[in-house]
């Protein structure tokens, strides 16, 4: 395969990009859902996900869990006010960082959405993502929202060449970890390690910030 060429065409300028925050019983149920089809992949990865407490109860005894049983358990649950209040909080510190976020997220030549929609939950993973432009936060499972936020919206912004490049899962986080840190010098996280974790590193440090070329890289690895 012939090693591509960076993307040229930064976002240094245009409308400022919008990030909505949203709360639905709706969105519940359906991140309900998709955590319990996905629950065995959840486990095998070493994922810790939420759920509410009658489902949780049922997983762990074993139990069949119906639509029903979803209903009833998010409805139990379901606070409107709590989280109209959240996502004020929330806005406020996102505010606080998307200026210096986009600044940086714009020097990797990729095409960014003019809008981020950000679903908030109390189940499932801290953070995951729906192409192009979809984003749910679980507020239980995480001290830094925000940082969450941003880590999803980087995930979006090269999932493009992830797939064209066939990257592995593990491999993927390291990348958008390495790319978080480069931002957020002042916290560096390192999720577990994949398979050839130093050599993705060298390839990042040497090559940043063409994510093109880097990913490519890693897919030779």
């Amino acid at each position: 395969m012939e090693e591509p060429i960076q993307n040229q065409n930064s976002q240094e300028s245009g409308p400022e990009i919008e990030v909505i925050f949203n709360y639905s019983i709706e969105d519940e149920i359906e991140r309900v859902e998709m955590a319990l089809k996905k629950y065995e992949w959840y486990k095998e990865n070493g994922y810790k996900i939420g759920f509410p407490a009658l489902i949780q109860e049922k997983l762990d005894k074993g139990e069949e869990i119906s639509k029903d049983d979803i209903l009833k358990a998010v409805s139990d649950e379901f606070n409107s006010n709590q989280n109209t209040e959240q996502i004020a909080l929330l806005r406020e510190g996102w505010d606080k960082m998307k200026d210096s976020f986009f600044e940086n997220l714009k020097t990797l030549g990729l095409t960014l959405q003019e809008k981020y929609f950000v679903s908030l939950s109390k189940y499932g993973t801290a953070g995951s993502y729906g192409l192009p432009n979809n984003i749910i936060l679980n507020t239980e499972r995480t001290k830094w929202p925000s940082y969450i936020i941003a880590h999803e919206i980087v995930h979006l912004t090269i999932e493009s060449l992830i797939k064209e490049y066939n990257i592995t899962h593990w491999s993927k986080e390291r990348l958008v970890d390495l790319i978080m840190n480069k931002f957020f010098p002042e916290n560096q996280k390192l999720q577990r390690d994949p398979e050839n974790s130093i050599q993705i590193s060298e390839i990042f440090e040497g090559n940043y910030p063409d994510i093109r070329k880097i990913i490519f890289q890693i897919s030779q690895q």
